[in-house]
């Protein structure tokens, strides 16, 4: 456990969100401060102040890394020849009184309340939507075999994928684990009376009802969720759907380091990969009718399986 104060290297928002769940866990007051290349510019986080790696080096206090992929490697390195101490980041779970599935749960939510404006404003362009939505892609064959007449959304967002298929649909239930995704969905389609809103706990579906739902489908989300998240979802997905019913997943298919997650890797994918996918379906219940791995950014980085209730 966490017994005395270090630096966070990185001022950025790996940093700072590292600093907020510290926060948030009454553990604050163990940073002395954080070490980044712009201090000059930064100069203080809240009340904590921005120093030269010069400056950190000298207080002879340990550093917790919240720099992520080559450039995280990098820094690594250079510490390490310098001799000095050095957390990864998944520390923070440890000092925050979390196991890890957990920890990473709470930092996706927050980074993305954080960066919400910035992110869902890109992802809303019409660019953006043609990945899923062309009548080439993947997505949308396999979105073609979904029973829309009560469909499940799960991590939506702020609702960029339900003009595309609203039209079509019977009754709509959106889930999504942030409460402010969940408002401004209320406002966004306030005069559309087919759809239900639902604020989850980021694993299950435990106030929807059993077998009721014709499909459920989650794009560009389960790809940051931890194995453990997936499979107790898989679980309440088989539950809450009829016999016969659809799941549609975007996942990672990242399986070069069993460290992955959302706060390490590059693009934020979790580790995961097509064969671990369709094991954990299985063992769920469900019957793997399809998977097409895709490119995303990175060849082979992501995959869509369609999964079938058969009992």
């Amino acid at each position: 456990m966490l017994e005395q104060s270090f630096i966070i290297y990185g001022a950025g928002q790996m940093g700072k969100m590292g600093f907020e769940l510290l926060s948030l866990h009454q553990k604050a007051d163990y940073v002395y401060g954080f070490c980044d290349k712009a201090y000059q510019e930064i100069k203080y986080i809240e009340n904590k102040k921005v120093f030269s790696y010069k400056e950190a080096k000298e207080l002879g206090l340990p550093f917790l890394l919240a720099i992520s992929g080559k450039a995280g490697d990098e820094v690594a390195a250079k510490l390490e020849s310098d001799g000095q101490h050095c957390f990864q980041f998944d520390i923070l779970a440890d000092w925050c009184g979390l196991d890890l599935p957990t920890f990473n749960r709470e930092y996706v939510a927050r980074f993305h309340v954080e960066r919400m404006d910035e992110y869902f404003t890109s992802v809303e362009s019409e660019q953006s939507l043609c990945t899923f939505w062309e009548k080439d892609s993947p997505f949308f064959r396999m979105f073609q075999e979904l029973d829309l007449s009560h469909v499940i959304e799960l991590a939506c967002g702020r609702g960029r994928h339900v003009p595309k298929y609203i039209d079509q649909a019977g009754d709509v239930t959106l889930v999504d684990i942030l409460q402010k995704n969940i408002d401004f969905c209320k406002r966004r389609f306030s005069d559309k009376e087919n759809i239900f809103y639902y604020c989850n706990n980021g694993y299950n579906l435990e106030k929807l009802e059993s077998e009721h739902y014709s499909a459920l489908f989650s794009y560009d989300a389960v790809v940051h969720f931890e194995m453990m998240d997936i499979f107790s979802y898989l679980k309440d997905i088989y539950r809450v759907l009829r016999t016969g019913g659809l799941a549609l997943i975007h996942h990672s298919n990242n399986d070069g380091d069993y460290k992955a997650s959302f706060s390490n890797s590059i693009g934020g994918r979790s580790f995961m990969n097509q064969k671990i996918f369709a094991y954990l379906s299985y063992r769920a219940g469900f019957e793997v009718v399809e998977q097409q791995v895709i490119d995303w950014g990175e060849k082979d980085w992501d995959c869509i399986s369609l999964l079938r209730k058969n009992a």
